[in-house]
């Protein structure tokens, strides 16, 4: 069957099968690098996209359900200027998750500062649920979101001015 959708801004068409993954689609037929399979159980956020504006796990979703959708993968975010407040986050407090576990982190990250201008511990620790990679500490992580936040809204007030 087609499957035709939008992946980080341009209309894709692959031939496949109906119940095939899309993360396995999203990794053979679009090569999409940062996706990772751990657990296709969708715990450990390594294959995380965002599908029609949602972050979700895409080795939960059949391909057949992304017809006409609008995926957005790590890749396509890295084109925006919407990762530059999380790297900040990153580099001020000097956060450095493995090259595994980094662009779910990010991805994660980016859905918290959409959905919360400045994100508690709580708030966090709720989204992080399941990710489960030794390379960083939940404090240091806890501390690069909440400068990663402090970037994103000083950078959207001063585009509002």
């Amino acid at each position: 069957m087609k499957i035709k959708f939008t992946l980080n801004g341009k209309i894709v068409e692959f031939d496949s099968v109906a119940e095939t993954r899309l993360v396995d689609l999203l990794k053979t037929s679009a090569k999409i690098q940062s996706l990772r399979t751990s657990c296709y159980k969708g715990v450990c956020r390594g294959c995380s996209i965002f599908f029609n504006g949602d972050l979700v796990a895409s080795c939960l979703i059949p391909v057949f359900q992304a017809r006409d959708a609008e995926i957005v993968s790590y890749e396509g975010l890295s084109k925006s200027v919407e990762i530059d407040d999380i790297i900040s986050g990153f580099e001020d407090e000097e956060y450095f998750p493995c090259d595994f576990c980094r662009p779910g982190k990010i991805m994660t990250i980016h859905s918290i500062l959409e959905n919360y201008s400045d994100p508690d511990e709580n708030q966090i620790m709720e989204a992080f649920e399941g990710i489960n990679c030794s390379c960083t500490d939940n404090s240091t992580l806890i501390k690069a979101v909440k400068t990663g936040a402090f970037y994103r809204r000083r950078r959207r007030r001063a585009r509002n001015i």
